[in-house]
Order: structure tokens, then C-alpha cells, then sequence
């Protein structure tokens, strides 16, 4: 299979799984959740980013036709393990997963598995997949608006959800937040 057929396999699915989730997944219990504004500034930043990424490459109509070089297939893995954790996530979460920040009544904090060690691994996947595109678009100015900017809405995101959650959960948060890592283990 050619670099080219499997990256947009890749994109193919990873943008209609975070349709179906902005759009589709949940939408009865999203109705009843308390903040909807922040997802709404986090896709704006991440169309901005991908949007950005191929306006300023003068070759966009070739970018994704180029030589598919040992940098832009580990690129495609990353988007690859991006949608893949997701998925995991989303299913460990069940009923309980909604696009909008906020818990329904007798929800529990979830700390086990993928969240045994960062708060929140559904977007620590989601940036390492921004990552593993900024490779494949491989060219300097695109590859950083295309990390930089849905990373910045993602960092967005996480301050508005953990506030929430701090709302909601009071200490048992505080001291999940004590014992884990936001994104990245040991260092953020």
C-alpha cells in the first residue's frame, strides 16, 4: 500500500470518528451537560490549524503526493495510534462520554486504565496525532500550524474541562490531579 492510500485511510477515519463524536455521539445527554462553548473555540483552533497548514504550502495540491520518506510513514503511525487510543478511550467511557464538558448525576470519576496515569489520554493521543500530521505535511511553516494551533485548542480544552471537573468532583479531583499527569507522564 502506498504512503499516500494508507495516510488518507487514516485521515479518512480519524476525521469522521471526531464528526461522529462532535456531532452525532451522545447528543441527548450532551443537551444536559454545563459547558458547550469550549468545544466550539477547540475546532476552531484545529480547522484553523489544518486549514492554515494548507494554505501556506505554495505545493498543496502535491504535498500529500510526495515521496513518502521514513519521517512521513512514522507520521502516519502516529495518526494511526492517535485514532486508535481514541476509539479505546471513548469506548473505556461508555455511556458517559459527551462531547460537551460536565458529568451527569451519580457519575463517577473515572481513574483506572487509560487514566490511571494522565487525566486526559483521549487528547494527549489527539496531539501526538497533530504530531504525526505536522510530518506528513513535511514542509517547515505548514507542519507547525498544523501541530500548534489544535494543540493550543486542545491546552484550551484541558483548562476549562479540569476546572469543571474540580466543580463537580471537588477534592476526589484534587487529589486524582495529585497522583497523575495531565498529558505527558513525568513531565506535564
Amino acid at each position: 500500500m502506498s504512503g499516500q492510500l494508507l495516510f488518507f485511510i487514516v485521515l479518512f477515519f480519524w476525521v469522521g470518528f471526531d464528526i461522529y463524536l462532535f456531532f452525532l455521539h451522545n447528543r441527548k445527554i450532551s443537551e444536559r451537560l454545563q459547558e458547550k462553548r469550549s468545544k466550539y473555540i477547540m475546532l476552531a483552533f484545529v480547522l484553523s490549524g489544518m486549514f492554515g497548514a494548507i494554505a501556506v504550502d505554495g505545493r498543496s495540491k502535491e504535498v500529500f503526493l510526495m515521496t513518502f520518506l521514513p519521517h512521513r510513514w512514522i507520521g502516519v503511525g502516529m495518526m494511526i495510534f492517535a485514532v486508535v487510543i481514541r476509539f479505546f478511550v471513548v469506548r473505556q467511557l461508555g455511556p458517559a462520554f459527551a462531547i460537551d464538558v460536565g458529568a451527569l448525576p451519580d457519575q463517577k470519576l473515572r481513574t483506572d486504565r487509560f487514566y490511571k496515569v494522565i487525566r486526559h489520554p483521549a487528547y494527549a493521543a489527539e496531539i501526538v496525532g497533530f504530531l504525526g500530521l505536522s510530518l506528513v505535511f513535511n514542509y517547515p511553516l505548514s507542519s507547525i500550524l498544523a501541530f500548534v494551533l489544535p494543540t493550543t485548542g486542545i491546552l484550551y480544552r484541558i483548562s476549562v474541562e479540569e476546572r469543571n471537573l474540580k466543580v463537580i468532583f471537588g477534592e476526589e479531583y484534587r487529589d486524582y490531579c495529585k497522583k497523575t499527569w495531565r498529558l505527558i507522564p513525568y513531565l506535564f
